[in-house]
């Protein structure tokens, strides 16, 4: 969600995917920031986000870590010059 309920919009976030080759394994990870409440850890062991999925607001999580970003995405980035008008009304609903 964009604010704390879902009637103020979603938006997409990306994760970034890391494969460490020492580990043969690619981690997943939060680069939003740290503040106070927000604590997103790196860690090979276990998934440590900034916020957990609200599964009840019909928040969506893709476990996929892609080698490209996904069209959808790069198209609404291109067509919109107005961040907050693209993340109310210009994000695909759906990956």
């Amino acid at each position: 969600m964009i604010f704390d309920s879902p009637d103020k919009g979603y938006c997409l976030h990306t994760l970034n995917g890391v494969y460490l080759s020492s580990l043969n394994k690619w981690i997943r990870l939060d680069a939003r920031g740290n503040k106070p409440g927000v604590q997103a850890e790196f860690s090979t062991n276990e998934e440590i986000l900034a916020f957990s999925i609200q599964e009840k607001f019909d928040e969506k999580d893709y476990p996929i870590i892609y080698l490209e970003p996904n069209p959808k995405t790069i198209a609404a980035l291109k067509k919109n010059t107005d961040a907050l008008e693209m993340y109310r009304y210009h994000l695909p609903d759906r990956l």
